[in-house]
């Protein structure tokens, strides 16, 4: 069983052509596992999300992956990836089950997501703001290591960033650089 609140919160730097390879890995089993079942039509997109997606940022090592699937197969997709798969499911909402895993001593969030919701919206967004913007990215860092050192609860360091991340999708909305194939969220 995998507990998402056992992970320390301990950022280490970057090893994003380690976290890419992680990520298509990961993304290739979950195909395989949806296409044993028959259920790949319902998946419709799997970004490669959170800080590790980002060149030359700082992470906890924990491989993010948001899996967007018809608004009716979330239950469908988070059941199978956990049977086929492992790790530990938790149904948060209707439209969102994330599934915590390790492979190979890797960690994964697989969060499977409808794709009506806005939460997997406002992870492709931050990592697109990210990647983007330098200065942006650097604070962002800054703002993660005080969080971490200050929190060792993961609810108390993630809400510490809920403003940033307000902040980095109104950047989203506004750059015109940016193009995104969704209307950019606020926070939920």
């Amino acid at each position: 069983m995998v507990n998402p609140h056992d992970d320390p919160i301990k950022l280490r730097s970057s090893r994003y052509e380690v976290w890419r390879e992680r990520f298509v890995a990961e993304r290739d089993r979950i195909l395989d596992a949806v296409a044993i079942n028959d259920i790949e039509k319902d998946i419709l997109r799997i970004e490669h999300v959170g800080s590790t997606a980002v060149p030359d940022f700082p992470a906890k090592d924990i491989v993010d992956l948001d899996i967007v699937v018809a608004d009716d197969a979330v239950s469908a997709i988070a059941r199978t990836l956990e049977t086929e798969l492992g790790g530990t499911r938790h149904e948060n909402t209707s439209t969102w089950h994330p599934i915590f895993r390790s492979h190979d001593g890797q960690r994964y969030n697989d969060h499977v997501f409808a794709v009506s919701g806005n939460k997997w919206k406002t992870s492709v967004v931050t990592r697109e703001v990210l990647c983007a913007h330098r200065e942006i990215r650097a604070e962002y860092a800054r703002l993660k290591r005080e969080l971490a050192t200050d929190h060792d609860d993961l609810a108390a360091y993630s809400r510490g960033k809920t403003a940033f991340i307000e902040r980095v999708l109104r950047v989203g909305r506004e750059d015109d650089d940016l193009e995104f194939d969704f209307v950019v969220p606020t926070v939920e």
